[in-house]
């Protein structure tokens, strides 16, 4: 959008009510004044502009309001707006909304509005899963953010640079925009994002097998949540702190946490957060033994990410196979992963690995290894040119437990023995961990 000047309004508005300038000066000024004045060569007073707007048949407020007043107005608007339409997952218009505000910015070098807009398009593109658009966007706003003076913006532009690490299994550059978002002082930190950044400390460090730690901040954001109006974010601690119980073996804090989760989440019908505890119970129950109420509460996470469309929907189903599989019900698991790879589902490169392996396993179980043998090779080179370097070892290690489980003891060896490698060569020390071996 142009962004006129006063001369510029005063000179169109004239054009379009077909004046001259002798028509406006009239008696009251020069032709010559009101001249200088169009060509922002002059100033006027505000009696002078008040008098103009009369004559021009136009509000004084049109005159008087200055590019960056304008631009302020239609960011408060277009801002909100693009926000509300994010909201509803209508991407094209959110972005071409805060776009618009975004380019104007840079037009008039408004930098807290560049900031804003930056950062708004970067939660649009990570919601469409553009993890570069959505770094590019990041980088602007810090840059913005700096230039403006706005400091107290910084924490929520690192948490989101963690959001996309994460979302992309960089754990330790996700933990390290992490600290530098918690390391923001309390007075310059809203309580929903000092929430969020605890909850995601919890989980990278879940991710990362440190349970201690992510049990520690899973903590620190029940504290704080519980502090806070707001029952969904609680349900959604529950959750973490019911998933890092259940990996320190504590089966019965998990299985309370898990079931307040679930009672908070069918009172508000927020079916993600359902959806997430029914998975995480599963999770339990596997590892209790309880196999049938396992295969009951992935079933149930299951039918609610289909409705949702989650994102990790396939993750789920492939959850479910390999809990039938270490049931015993062969014939269930090579069932529910032909049904898993039918639906046109995005998945990952490290699930689609994942569920290769789970077709060899199955066939090795059924007595067939050579069928088997294409869908294991797709799945190693899968493994080995994965986008991510830092993530193929962890993923060599679940193919090679895979392995392990269909009898294919070299294999497994191969594969652990590649993952050690790789570790090695990214400087990671391995931990002995053996509730996970």
């Amino acid at each position: 959008m142009q962004y006129l000047t006063l001369g510029q309004k005063l000179r169109l508005k004239r054009k379009e009510l077909d004046l001259t300038l002798k028509d406006i000066a009239g008696d009251y000024i020069s032709p010559a004044t009101l001249s200088l004045v169009e060509r922002d060569l002059q100033v006027p007073s505000e009696e002078l502009l008040r008098y103009l707007a009369e004559r021009l048949e136009t509000p004084y407020s049109y005159f008087k309001e200055t590019p960056e007043e304008t631009l302020g107005r239609r960011a408060k608007t277009l801002l909100a707006e693009s926000e509300a339409l994010l909201h509803r997952k209508r991407f094209s218009m959110a972005t071409r909304f805060a776009e618009e505000i975004l380019n104007d910015a840079k037009d008039l070098r408004l930098h807290h509005y560049i900031a804003q807009s930056a950062l708004l398009l970067s939660r649009i593109a990570l919601t469409q899963e553009e993890y570069h658009r959505a770094n590019e966007y990041l980088f602007e706003a810090q840059s913005a953010a700096h230039l403006s003076g706005h400091h107290e913006w910084l924490p929520s532009i690192y948490f989101q640079f963690a959001q996309v690490s994460f979302r992309q299994s960089f754990y330790p550059q996700a933990l390290d925009y992490l600290k530098q978002a918690d390391h923001a002082t309390p007075e310059s930190m809203d309580d929903e994002l000092h929430r969020k950044i605890l909850s995601l400390l919890s989980q990278t460090h879940h991710k990362m097998g440190n349970y201690d730690l992510a049990l520690d901040y899973a903590e620190k954001a029940t504290s704080l949540v519980s502090r806070m109006n707001n029952l969904e974010a609680y349900a959604e601690s529950l959750i973490m702190l019911g998933a890092n119980y259940r990996e320190q073996e504590q089966y019965d804090k998990a299985l309370e946490l898990f079931q307040e989760a679930m009672r908070i989440s069918r009172q508000l019908e927020t079916q993600h957060e359902l959806s997430e505890a029914e998975r995480n119970l599963a999770e339990l129950y596997v590892k209790t033994g309880d196999h049938a109420q396992a295969h009951q509460h992935f079933e149930l996470a299951i039918e609610q990410k289909q409705k949702l469309g989650d994102a990790s929907l396939f993750t789920t189903m492939l959850d479910l196979v390999e809990a039938l599989l270490d049931a015993g019900d062969i014939y269930q698991a090579q069932s529910r992963l032909q049904t898993a790879l039918g639906h046109d589902i995005p998945s990952a490169e490290e699930d689609r690995a994942r569920a290769l392996a789970l077709s060899y396993q199955i066939s090795c179980l059924l007595g067939d290894e050579a069928a088997g043998r294409q869908a294991l090779e797709e799945s190693l080179t899968l493994a080995r040119s994965h986008s991510v370097q830092t993530r193929m070892p962890d993923i060599l290690v679940k193919l090679g437990r895979i392995c392990a489980k269909a009898g294919d003891q070299t294999m497994a060896t191969q594969l652990f023995g590649e993952a050690l490698a790789g570790y090695e060569s990214l400087g990671v020390i391995m931990r002995t961990n053996p509730k996970n071996a």
